[in-house]
């Protein structure tokens, strides 16, 4: 039995509204609110379906093996029209035309519209979309679908860690070897004999990271490395290095003065010095006292 025009609508449209908005990311030659830093005013970027090579298709945006179908009957389209293989350039071909048009400001998606709907299934396939906030910090990202919902739980779960970040600052903000220790931590190289003040801002600028591009340090590694049961060993490891008593070579990492084999990495070296053997924890003894003389 054929389904109506109704069910066929409640199968994939939604009574929500998304937002594409443009990423903006730090570029160092152009100014903060430089009008060029992602389209400038009155231009537009064009966006469709993502053709993938190695499958010699189009990238599947269909929830289900039936969204297809119902798309082209949604749509008035022509049955099969929407097919991810029919990609001759000599032929009429839907996904060569189907495209948004997106301005510097960014367009706004009634998922309750057949095309809008559709729309929204092929930038979630598009690599230079964010689904989240969580995935806008990849470097490839160029754009980021809010959802209204998702909006407000991400800002809720913010404020949250936020008021932690300001806590575990007001904790160690009057503490020079404590915000130097915490840089570290975050693979920060801060100067000894900088002030109380610069170090402060530097963990500052930190925090107000929310979202940030792989390897980089943000408000959530400021956090991890405040509630890291592991940082007095890794702050260990990490000045016997920049002592030179522990040294690096093409095998790993040795002591430098009795040519112990520690770890092949970083983290082999951190669980190294977490062994409670007498004979480890000696070493680490020796290396403390060299260490702070």
């Amino acid at each position: 039995m054929e389904k109506s025009l109704a069910q066929l609508k409640k199968a994939v449209l939604e009574d929500k509204i998304v937002k594409v908005v443009p990423i903006i990311r730090r570029k160092a030659y152009l100014k903060p609110g430089h009008d060029g830093e992602h389209t400038y005013t009155g231009c537009a970027k064009i966006h469709g379906l993502t053709y993938d090579s190695a499958k010699r298709s189009y990238r599947n945006p269909f929830k289900n093996a039936d969204e297809q179908e119902i798309f082209e009957k949604l749509l008035d389209q022509k049955e099969g029209s929407l097919n991810l293989y029919k990609f001759k350039v000599t032929e009429p071909n839907f996904w060569g035309t189907f495209t948004l048009r997106i301005p510097k400001e960014g367009v706004e998606l009634d998922l309750n519209n057949p095309s809008d709907a559709l729309m929204y299934r092929v930038l979630q396939v598009n690599d230079k979309f964010a689904k989240n906030k969580a995935e806008s910090g990849v470097a490839e990202k160029e754009y980021l679908i809010v959802n209204e919902e998702e909006e407000k739980e991400f800002e809720s779960v913010l404020a949250q860690k936020k008021d932690k970040a300001n806590d575990y600052m007001h904790e160690i903000k009057n503490s020079k070897a404590k915000m130097l220790n915490v840089l570290k931590l975050l693979s920060k190289k801060p100067d000894a004999s900088a002030s109380k003040d610069w170090l402060k801002a530097e963990l500052y600028k930190i925090i107000d990271e929310v979202t940030v591009n792989k390897g980089q340090a943000g408000i959530d590694k400021f956090i991890e490395a405040m509630e890291d049961p592991l940082a007095e060993t890794k702050l260990f490891v990490l000045d016997a290095i920049s002592k030179g008593d522990i040294k690096k070579d093409a095998i790993g990492y040795k002591v430098e003065a009795s040519n112990t084999f520690v770890g092949r990495n970083y983290a082999e070296v951190i669980r190294y010095f977490l062994d409670e053997d007498p004979k480890v924890q000696e070493l680490k003894t020796i290396i403390e006292d060299r260490i702070k003389d």
